[in-house]
């Protein structure tokens, strides 16, 4: 995973190391069950998205590859980006 996508990688070892291995999993899970880059881009963040509670949990390298990963998401879908916005807005 370092050198295909390393901020993923960095992720799931953070979210192991916190005590996350399910969703560690899930992650990885999403990745293999994916056809195409698109389907591991959406896959990805909807895992994500459903689990950012457990950003808080992690290191600040680890957050900074979550954000890192989320920005790759959210290039792919534009319109999750404003979504993702949003969210972090109504949450505060």
């Amino acid at each position: 995973m370092k050198a295909w996508w390393p901020d993923f990688g960095a992720v799931v070892a953070e979210l192991r190391r916190a005590e996350q291995p399910n969703v560690a999993e899930l992650l990885l899970d999403a990745v293999r069950r994916a056809a195409m880059s698109s389907e591991v881009l959406g896959n990805v963040g909807a895992v994500l998205r459903s689990h950012r509670a457990l950003r808080s949990k992690l290191s600040r390298p680890g957050k900074q590859s979550w954000d890192a990963v989320m920005t790759d998401v959210n290039r792919h879908n534009p319109f999750q980006q404003l979504v993702e916005w949003l969210m972090r807005h109504i949450q505060r």
